[in-house]
């Protein structure tokens, strides 16, 4: 039996073998007093060679056992542990999401006294189970006699965490491309930038504005905001370009607004709004000769 805890998404698995080391702690002390009232009544001694090694084994099953496991997964790794008396870490292993190449879970065959102090219920059932852990550098064990039941839970949590490290990575790949090329767009010179930023809104068909005392702010994308310190305060809204083209560009109330347009934070093309128009107006039509000439 495994407990299960999720706190604040940190999912902790442990699976406690109290029970088998206090097992195995009473069938050692039987066995030490057994041989040494046996050698006390052979041969007038106590301690014999047999009850010193059972005393040994039992002082390092106290002290030095697993008396638990457990797994800890947060956002994109997670830790194997074996812990001892007090939950003292006896062993930790950290493994990355990404490094998971698959789980799976395993019978093998094989008796241990030192791990499995149930010796009389693996008599029975003489088989260790294990999670297993998959990765290109090696395979990880969780879960000495771990129930196929228990394994379910724990792989279908992990599996769920996968997929959530999986999507979360390509969303913050994609993000992070996105500013790369707005990296590249805002360092272009005013007159290039400004001839980038048009055709972007054109592909895109929508633009950020933002409106700042006598003027206007046109850019592309979220992200810079999140880039340039410049716009941390600044409330930017993301508004369809055909939107923007009926309720500013065809107003004549607009036509003499100043629009500073690719902005980076220190310069931006600064033109009214209607030569902003004039400009867009101008690619759109090429667009649409250059397209017209394809089709003929």
């Amino acid at each position: 039996m495994v407990e299960i805890k999720d706190q604040c998404g940190e999912v902790e698995v442990f699976k406690s073998y109290l029970k088998y080391i206090n097992f195995y702690k009473i069938y050692t002390l039987f066995f030490i007093v057994l041989f040494s009232i046996i050698t006390l009544k052979t041969i007038h001694i106590f301690f014999n060679l047999l009850s010193v090694i059972l005393i040994i084994g039992y002082i390092y099953i106290s002290l030095f056992c697993i008396y638990a496991e457990k797994i800890v997964i947060r956002e994109d790794y997670l830790i194997i542990q074996a812990l001892g008396i007090k939950e003292k870490v006896l062993y930790s292993k950290k493994i990355f999401l990404d490094e998971i190449k698959k789980i799976y879970f395993k019978d093998t065959f094989g008796i241990s006294l030192m791990l499995d102090p149930g010796i009389l219920n693996y008599l029975v059932n003489s088989k260790q189970k294990f999670m297993k852990i998959e990765t290109d550098r090696k395979t990880y064990s969780f879960g000495l006699f771990l129930e196929h039941n228990d394994f379910l839970k724990i792989n279908t949590i992990l599996l769920l965490k996968l997929k959530e490290y999986a999507d979360k990575k390509i969303m913050l790949d994609k993000v992070r491309k996105k500013q790369e090329e707005l990296s590249v767009i805002y360092n272009l010179e005013i007159e290039e930038r400004y001839k980038k930023v048009l055709n972007i809104i054109l592909n895109e068909k929508k633009l950020i504005l933002l409106k700042k005392d006598d003027y206007y702010i046109i850019n592309i994308g979220t992200e810079i905001e999140s880039d340039l310190e410049i716009f941390k305060d600044m409330d930017f809204e993301e508004i369809d370009f055909y939107v923007f083209y009926v309720n500013y560009l065809s107003k004549k109330e607009y036509e003499n607004k100043k629009v500073l347009v690719g902005y980076n934070g220190i310069d931006g093309k600064e033109v009214t709004m209607s030569k902003f128009k004039e400009d867009i107006n101008k690619i759109r039509d090429s667009r649409s000769r250059y397209g017209r000439k394809e089709k003929s």
